[in-house]
């Protein structure tokens, strides 16, 4: 095969292509709303032009021997209009390209497998269609979507420059509380809460602390609301992905993140929301530290650069890495993620109307973002039970932080009760 139609997997898109096939493979959500309806052959003309700087992003998933490969698609997807579920699976044969683009009205989604990159690495690709759109659709005439960035520096395996198997540490694990309730895996609940950056930013300065520890101590107070006085010794676990590339200096467009996580166990008494939000940060301090977020990124892969699993049939990792992956998710009460502002060239600004980011879920997934004066809050859940996302939004409220909710399932009582 000739080396330039294909890739290899960097070392976290080979844990999430043991998921390929399954109904719940991870998959991110980038939405935008614009000011105007979508015109569908401006969209296509839009993403034409996004895969030629990212051609990286239109490839489908092999499999080898030992390992899966990603290969060149040499046929662009069509866009389409929106008519399956939110992050419904893209890989379902060797055929499927690992990321599809839709429209519905004003918004624009694309969807994308957590195969091919991350939170970050996506949004260099969603920031490129979302600019092309505007330039076709308005006849601008900038030329640019998307900073100067080498392929070579995109395709980038950045974990296996910075692995270091020395550097590997594992971390003491808590005893964790976990959500209880019915689950429905194949047809999870996706949410949406907007409201005013600028609002939360100043109450969060008032506590002397950031927006991003702000947001999770929020969601510690809402999962900590569900438990019981018995559960109250456990401990709330969350997992928080950290962009690497700022601290390793990459450009890649693959996965490149690591994990910190922090921890808070409610015991007898609720410490408010500021308490629990100067607790949060703290954490964040030492576990985003550059030593600590190296340890961990080389604990991460340290399973696939086991030699006895490398040189294992691929169906075989497969089933090894599917095994660490529930363990890994047992370890944890719930995800959060925060990718910060999103920024846009200023000539499109006045097409946009808001951003939202959003992934499917293993169990409750939250994902922040912030656009010009919109802060946008994806909430997944697999939960039947939408308590802990009910309490979010009343809890914003009650600090007098008013917002609005968008809700995937607008026929269920229980998103109405979310709702109001």
């Amino acid at each position: 095969m000739d080396k330039t139609t294909w890739y290899r997997l960097d070392n976290v898109g080979k844990f999430y292509a043991s998921q390929a096939g399954s109904p719940t493979q991870t998959i991110f959500r980038y939405s935008a709303t614009m000011t105007d309806a979508v015109n569908p052959e401006d969209l296509q003309h839009a993403l034409n032009r996004a895969l030629v700087v990212y051609p990286n992003f239109n490839v489908r998933l092999r499999s080898g021997f030992f390992w899966h490969y990603l290969e060149q698609s040499h046929d662009t997807p069509l866009v389409s209009l929106e008519d399956i579920p939110i992050c419904h699976s893209l890989h379902v044969n060797e055929k499927s390209v690992l990321f599809r683009v839709s429209y519905y009205k004003k918004r624009i989604n694309l969807e994308i497998s957590h195969i091919i990159s991350d939170g970050r690495g996506t949004l260099n690709f969603f920031k490129a269609l979302i600019i092309a759109y505007i330039q076709c659709r308005y006849k601008y005439r900038n030329s640019e979507i998307a900073p100067h960035v080498t392929n070579k520096q995109k395709i980038e395996n950045s974990f296996d420059i910075h692995y270091e198997k020395k550097l590997a540490g594992s971390t003491k694990k808590p005893r964790v509380y976990h959500l209880k309730g019915e689950k429905n895996k194949l047809s999870p609940t996706y949410l949406e809460y907007h409201t005013s950056a600028s609002q939360v930013l100043t109450l969060a300065r008032t506590f002397q602390v950031s927006l991003t520890s702000f947001f999770i101590a929020a969601v510690v107070c809402a999962i900590r609301d569900e438990m019981t006085i018995r559960e109250r010794n456990k401990t709330i676990r969350l997992d928080i992905p950290v962009d690497l590339r700022q601290h390793f200096k990459s450009s890649t467009t693959k996965n490149f993140f690591g994990l910190t996580y922090v921890e808070y166990k409610p015991g007898s008494y609720d410490e408010s929301l500021e308490i629990v939000a100067k607790h949060i940060q703290e954490q964040l301090k030492i576990g985003t530290s550059p030593e600590n977020l190296k340890r961990r990124m080389n604990q991460m892969i340290a399973l696939e650069k086991n030699p006895f699993l490398r040189f294992a049939p691929a169906f075989l990792k497969d089933q090894v890495l599917k095994i660490a992956g529930r363990i890994t998710a047992g370890d944890v009460t719930a995800s959060v993620s925060s990718l910060g502002i999103i920024d846009f060239p200023e000539y499109t600004l006045n097409h946009i109307e808001d951003i939202n980011v959003t992934t499917s879920p293993e169990g409750i997934n939250f994902t922040a973002c912030t656009f010009k004066d919109d802060l946008s809050l994806g909430m997944s859940t697999s939960f039947t039970n939408l308590s802990v996302t009910r309490n979010l939004c009343k809890l914003f409220n009650d600090l007098g932080i008013k917002g609005r909710v968008n809700i995937s399932k607008e026929d269920d009582d229980e998103m109405q009760r979310v709702r109001n």
